[in-house]
This record gives structure tokens, C-alpha cells and sequence, in this order.
């Protein structure tokens, strides 16, 4: 039960992160986002990694540490690009396929696979994610797949959804070899030395853009350190799908808080369809 509610915890901080990210990117660039998230969370984990000790180091977590950062690196870029030239409505849904592939990529790299009541969780959550996304036409029920062929950004988040099937696995790994804290330090560490150079490479005035929206540029930093911590923790005490699976269910939240807050009303009953086949979906697993 605790990596089930440490998993749920980060959802809410997975959508938080989100959802202010979507408002710092009508200022900044993409560039300047990842940088300035990354290295917010490295200042804040130092305290955490020093508290708790560091660890011996294995061939095994290099190699794991070499692929899951620049596989995440990738990741942050694409997905940012994506949130940023793309609506949410045509590119959120592609997300919900990452437990998809993770049904191939876990047995493979883990050598986990779901129990018959896990998969059938998985399922729902990821069908109700995709109808909570979707217009009330009947004409635009697959939208998001014939996105892949003319939307950059679906197509972006199309990648975005397949390298996190396998950088989640690569999470598994460098978290049995050292411990959550240290694995989330040292992987995001590494990816901010790589956004270094690009940084300065592709932004205009970064440093201008940072000092200008620091404390929202704070705030979703600290929510990636509380999803990243959740998420590494439980990724010790339940399957690595289960942890992403519920992790995806981020939409639910971001969906309520467009309707309460940004007054987005469009396709309610589909959205309250497809957050009632969520929770069923999280239930199920709960009591797997």
C-alpha cells in the first residue's frame, strides 16, 4: 500500500509540475525550462543525498546512469517542445501509452511483468486517460494517433511516450544498485551538466529569463524533486508499470484543474467518464 500511495503522490506532483510549466512556457523558452528544473533540483537534493550518505558505485549503475540521462535528456526536450507548440487535448493522450510499451520493455530489461489484475488496472487507467482526453465528436475519437501524421508536437510526444518505457526501467536498475535519493541526484545532476552547453547554444538571454520567472521556475522544480523522490521510492516496493501507470493518472488532476480554475467545461462528460474508469483502474491495482 505505501508504494501505491507513494506512486499516487507522484501523480499530484507530476501535475503541479505540469501545469505550472504550461504557464512558464509563455515567457521562456523550452531550453531555459529543463535547465533551470534540473538544476532547482540538484540544489535541492545535495542536503538530502548528504543526509542520507552516499553509495558505492557498480559498473552496472554506470551503465545505467550513462543511458537513463541521455535518454532523459532527450525526453525533457521533446516533451517541453511538445506542451509548448501543441494543445494539451492532441498531445496529452499519447502519454497514456507508455504502460503499453512497458508490458515489452519491463520483461525484457526487469524481468517484471504484471499480475492478470495489474494488467487489467493498467487498462483501465490507460482508457480512461485517453476518453478523458477525448472531444465529444464521435469523428475525432482516434484525433490523437492521426495527429502523429500532421501535429510536430504529437508526433514529439509519440517519442516521449516509448523512451520513458524504457528510461523508467533504466530507474529500476540505478535505484537497486544505489538508493532512490542518490539515483535521483546523481541521473538529474548529470542531465544539467548536459543542458549546460545547450543552454547557451540555443537560448536568448537564459539568464534574463530565469531571474524574470524564478520563483514559478522554483516552484516547478520543487515539484519535479517531490515527484522524482516518490517516484524512486516506489519504484522499491511495487512493479516498475504499476508506479508508472499510476504516475500517468497525473492527467486526472490537470484535467479537474482546467475545469475549476481555467474554466475549461468542453467535454465534460467524457472527462468525468474517463476519471470514474481511472479510479476503477487504480482500485484494481491497489488490491492486486
Amino acid at each position: 500500500m505505501l508504494g501505491f500511495l507513494l506512486a499516487f503522490g507522484t501523480a499530484i506532483s507530476e501535475a503541479l509540475k505540469d501545469i505550472t510549466s504550461k504557464h512558464n512556457l509563455h515567457h521562456i523558452d523550452e531550453y531555459t525550462a529543463a535547465f533551470s528544473m534540473h538544476l532547482v533540483q540538484s540544489l535541492l537534493l545535495i542536503p538530502v543525498v548528504f543526509y542520507f550518505g552516499f553509495e558505492s558505485i557498480s559498473t552496472r549503475y554506470l551503465w545505467a546512469l550513462l543511458g537513463c540521462s541521455l535518454l532523459q535528456l532527450m525526453v525533457i526536450l521533446l516533451y517541453f517542445k511538445a506542451i509548448k507548440r501543441s494543445e494539451i487535448s492532441v498531445t496529452l493522450p499519447l502519454i497514456t501509452l507508455t504502460p503499453l510499451f512497458m508490458l515489452i520493455t519491463s520483461p525484457i530489461m526487469v524481468g517484471e511483468f504484471p499480475s492478470a489484475l495489474g494488467l487489467i488496472g493498467i487498462v483501465f487507467i490507460v482508457v480512461g486517460t485517453y476518453i478523458s482526453n477525448l472531444s465529444e465528436d464521435p469523428k475525432k475519437v482516434f484525433a490523437p494517433f492521426v495527429s502523429l501524421l500532421k501535429n510536430q508536437g504529437a508526433r514529439y510526444m509519440f517519442g516521449v511516450a516509448f523512451i520513458w518505457s524504457i528510461t523508467a526501467n533504466l530507474d529500476k536498475i540505478g535505484v537497486e544498485e544505489t538508493s532512490p535519493v542518490f539515483w535521483a541526484f546523481t541521473k538529474d545532476f548529470t542531465i544539467l551538466m548536459y543542458l549546460v552547453p545547450i543552454l547557451l547554444w540555443k537560448s536568448k538571454k537564459p539568464w534574463l529569463q530565469i531571474r524574470n520567472r524564478k520563483g514559478p521556475l522554483f516552484m516547478v522544480g520543487f515539484f519535479r524533486t517531490t515527484s522524482v523522490l516518490a517516484h524512486m521510492f516506489a519504484l522499491q516496493l511495487i512493479l516498475v508499470p504499476y508506479v508508472v501507470t499510476i504516475k500517468r493518472s497525473s492527467a486526472v488532476f490537470i484535467i479537474l484543474y482546467a475545469f475549476f480554475f481555467l474554466n475549461e467545461k468542453k467535454n465534460f462528460r467524457n472527462r468525468m467518464i474517463g476519471i470514474s474508469i481511472i479510479l476503477a483502474g487504480l482500485f484494481i491495482i491497489a488490491i492486486s
